[in-house]
């Protein structure tokens, strides 16, 4: 199915909608702190949609709906354990504390209950690290945006056997091109012509008829038999392709542009308000790609035995624990320990885009029932987007990119009309993430580092231009970074790669600095730095030993448990070997203790 005038009308004036909007919100900001914070006026009811569209939107929308596509319904538990408890336990006993603190980041909440050099070293931590997820964004966006409106360049592939198509994928550029599939030759030439392929690969059984080149005009083609086709022949042979008329790399910069207006714009504000319409939307939408997905395979026993059929490859595929030597990323060892206690705490009590929201929230009251509200929401999430990954392999178990199951399914079961709605809802979430992390990043540069070291005392209105300055700077960051995420198979386990680095450590120095008085800042300086240089060590064991420490295939759930262990030993050891902090200095950062 293709996108009809009425689509691309839905597509555009939700787009022009959108920057509108943030634009109007944005006509009020006169200051850093109502772009940072919203002037910190936020209800209960907008932080809490925007909490979960922004934890649901560009990379799970991709990313998660493409694990589920590989490894099934586990990663449910990524918000009903990872999402659901911790949020209610933060909403009572962590948010409460950064509210009434009135900072504008975590670092900076650090700063107040340990000291300068552990602020400076968790802002360090961020700064560099949310640029980078912004580029893993804008690609999980680009992504969506080219499947569903057919941008990507296209690869035919000739031949009497379907499965060479997934093993010339992978040894072509699975990421960057769509890959179509013809039996005859009768059934290539039609193909060719609908649908322009940069290049043609002819099974020799086929036949090597001279007409061949008569019959693909201007199109190269290469003969190919099954046996030779690998990395080192796909890479030699893609020189002879076409230059593409559209690039990946255009859809993330028209991305980017469009984003970063309205963030530039709005700040905090209009980020918040237009997450409530991108909530709504969204959750609508997905929820009824579900439904209607199942609809079509004939039903919910019709999908369960198309999966079950489908062998050993889906065998785990409805079971939410998985054994301990699964090959997966998502053994129950590491999901209740690695997620349970580690990841799934750090995300939701100290994650600076996320925290930021409720740091907006126009009274206390707002903030805990803003953590609350959005609990309830994300209840709904795997329904949203883990099980249509899975619809999306009942469809069609051949997608050689797993990243582009969901946009494949909306694209292949939605009818014209409807295309351009859904499109929009996908957007939706797309966006959210992007215009998140682009004001947190602001936020943390401009507040814990520029005005820390480069300028402590300036009117408001200069460290306004500071933050949309970043903003700019962070967009043209993320489009270059963006580039690079092509190189991993799922773009989900990328982002929690690089948030098990830090996030172990950043949780143990933020419990212990919320649940015991006694830590002090040279404690939680070692905690945080010999966590994230212990992480670095166990990934650079695991991938460069010649038996690997983890049996997982990306052990970033084993890495956060160990880390966040080593740190919490480390702060507690250093805290106790160290002068208290002062008693005054003290009250209101720990937990009853005002």
């Amino acid at each position: 199915m293709v996108l009809g005038p009425i689509d691309y009308t839905i597509i555009i004036v939700y787009l022009i909608g959108t920057v509108a909007f943030g634009a109007y919100i944005g006509r009020k900001i006169k200051s850093g702190k109502d772009y940072f914070l919203a002037g910190r006026s936020l209800p209960w009811w907008a932080i809490g949609m925007s909490l979960v569209v922004s934890d649901i939107g560009a990379v799970d929308m991709v990313g998660i709906a493409g694990s589920a596509y590989l490894y099934g319904i586990v990663l449910g538990n990524y918000d009903w354990l990872g999402s659901v408890p911790v949020m209610i336990i933060g909403a009572f006993l962590f948010i409460p504390m950064f509210w009434k603190r009135k900072v504008a980041t975590i670092p900076e909440w650090l700063g107040a209950r340990y000291n300068s050099s552990v602020q400076t070293t968790s802002a360090l931590i961020w700064g560099i690290y949310m640029p980078i997820s912004l580029g893993i964004i804008l690609y999980a966006s680009a992504v969506m945006l080219n499947v569903l409106l057919d941008l990507n360049p296209k690869i035919l592939v000739v031949s009497d056997e379907k499965a060479i198509v997934e093993n010339i994928a992978h040894a072509t550029s699975v990421k960057k091109y769509d890959f179509i599939y013809s039996d005859t030759v009768d059934d290539a030439v039609q193909k060719a012509n609908d649908r322009n392929p940069v290049i043609i690969f002819i099974d020799n059984r086929i036949g090597t008829s001279a007409d061949f080149q008569k019959l693909f005009q201007n199109i190269p083609f290469v003969y190919f038999s099954k046996e030779e086709v690998s990395p080192s022949w796909g890479e030699s042979n893609m020189h002879r392709a076409r230059e593409p008329d559209w690039n990946i790399f255009y859809s993330i910069v028209l991305m980017g542009l469009i984003i970063g207006v309205y963030t530039f714009l709005g700040g905090l504000r209009a980020v918040v308000y237009t997450d409530v319409i991108q909530c709504i939307v969204m959750l609508g939408g997905s929820l009824f790609v579900l439904f209607f997905g199942i609809y079509k395979l004939g039903g919910v026993t019709e999908f369960v035995d198309i999966i079950g059929a489908m062998g050993e490859r889906t065998k785990d595929h409805f079971s939410l624990v998985l054994p301990v030597d699964t090959k997966t990323p998502h053994p129950w060892s590491g999901i209740l320990f690695g997620l349970g206690i580690v990841l799934a705490n750090a995300y939701w009590l100290g994650n600076q885009a996320i925290v930021q929201r409720s740091l907006g929230a126009r009274s206390m009251a707002d903030a805990k029932a803003s953590y609350i509200f959005g609990a309830l929401l994300k209840i709904l999430i795997p329904f949203a987007m883990v099980i249509p990954g899975i619809v999306a392999l009942a469809h069609n178990p051949a997608i050689a990119d797993a990243d582009k199951a969901m946009a494949t399914l909306i694209k292949t079961i939605m009818p014209t009309g409807l295309l351009g709605i859904f499109f929009a809802a996908f957007l939706a979430g797309l966006m959210s993430s992007v215009d998140t992390y682009l004001n947190s990043a602001a936020t943390v540069w401009t507040t814990d580092l520029y005005k820390k070291f480069i300028r402590p005392v300036a009117d408001d209105t200069h460290y306004l231009f500071i933050g949309r300055l970043f903003t700019v700077v962070f967009i043209l960051v993320a489009i270059y970074v963006a580039r690079f995420a092509t190189r991993f198979e799922s773009i989900y386990d990328l982002a929690q790669t690089l948030l098990s680095f830090f996030q172990g450590p950043s949780l143990a120095i933020i419990v212990l600095g919320v649940l015991w008085k006694r830590a002090t800042g040279p404690g939680a300086l070692a905690g945080l730095i010999g966590g994230v240089a212990f992480s670095s060590l166990l990934m650079w064991v695991n991938n460069n030993a010649t038996i690997p420490l983890f049996q997982v295939s990306e052990p970033f759930l084993y890495v956060a448990l160990w880390s966040f262990m080593l740190s919490l030993m480390l702060t507690i050891v250093v805290s106790l070997c160290t002068k208290q902090e002062p008693d005054e200095k003290l009250k209101g950062l720990v937990y009853r203790y005002d």
